[in-house]
């Protein structure tokens, strides 16, 4: 009976994480690369899927901790807040603006009687802890200047992009360079996917000598740093597209709990 409640909490912890793990925050420029002078909207999505027009679930002002705007000189710029998931950024200089957005973060635990909000401390019975941090960045690259593109904006798990995707057509590939506490973080999985993406969209995974008999992919485009952090992602499509991270470090303090969750996402228009 043991074995068989074990099991069955094992199963339901991978729904779980799963479930947590596909909802995400993205940015939505209006305008990814405006003229001197103009005033772009940026909005703020959050949900399972990812559309480029409009936000999924609305983001309540309790749960965003914090929207930033660093503009090509490496100053904060002036954001204007027309709603929870609405803001607006006046373009004055040329070069790249780095915007990025934070939900507040917290402990979720997996208990014996199912899903709890807080860590081992604050839970009975508690089977796993994650203190999850979700995240989103995306370029504004203003004037057809590439300014301060390939600066870092502070997260701890981020995306630096090492070409201009104002040049990059349906077809090229994005450089980019993973950093987890501003240093490469190599061998982590670099997934992407475009607005509308549906499942069908994709084949199953060719066999391989390896085992593999056909696995279903769960994104356009799946790839891996290598051991500079770097990698290379195949945009194939026009439109706005969303790179996904997840990283998930060992917490340092077992008694209160397991791991630490990072999912962040960057955003890119590709002409």
């Amino acid at each position: 009976m043991k074995k068989i409640f074990c099991i069955t909490a094992v199963i339901f912890l991978f729904v779980l994480v799963s479930s947590v793990k596909a909802h995400n925050l993205w940015l939505n420029p209006g305008n990814n690369y405006p003229e001197i002078g103009t005033t772009v909207d940026i909005g703020i999505g959050f949900g399972h899927k990812y559309p480029a027009s409009r936000v999924e679930q609305e983001v309540k002002d309790d749960r965003l901790e914090e929207i930033q705007v660093i503009d090509p000189d490496g100053n904060i710029a002036n954001l204007i807040k027309v709603s929870a998931t609405l803001y607006k950024l006046k373009v004055e200089k040329a070069g790249a603006y780095l915007v990025t957005a934070k939900l507040k973060p917290g402990y979720f635990s997996m208990t014996t009687e199912g899903r709890k909000w807080g860590d081992k401390q604050s839970v009975a019975n508690c089977i796993k802890c994650t203190n999850y941090h979700i995240e989103a960045k995306t370029v504004i690259i203003a004037g057809g200047d590439e300014k301060n593109l390939s600066h870092v904006a502070g997260q701890t798990l981020e995306l630096i992009p090492l070409n201009n995707p104002e040049k990059i057509k349906s077809g090229d590939k994005l450089n980019v360079r993973v950093l987890f506490d501003g240093m490469p973080l190599s061998n982590t999985s670099v997934n992407a996917t475009y607005a509308g993406f549906q499942d069908e969209d994709i084949a199953p995974h060719k066999p391989s000598t390896e085992g593999n008999q056909g696995s279903r992919r769960h994104f356009p485009v799946e790839t891996v740093t290598n051991d500079k952090g770097d990698a290379k992602i195949q945009l194939d499509k026009p439109g706005y597209w969303m790179v996904l991270l997840s990283h998930k470090p060992s917490y340092p303090d077992k008694e209160i709990c397991d791991e630490y969750m990072y999912n962040i996402t960057f955003t890119l228009q590709v002409q």
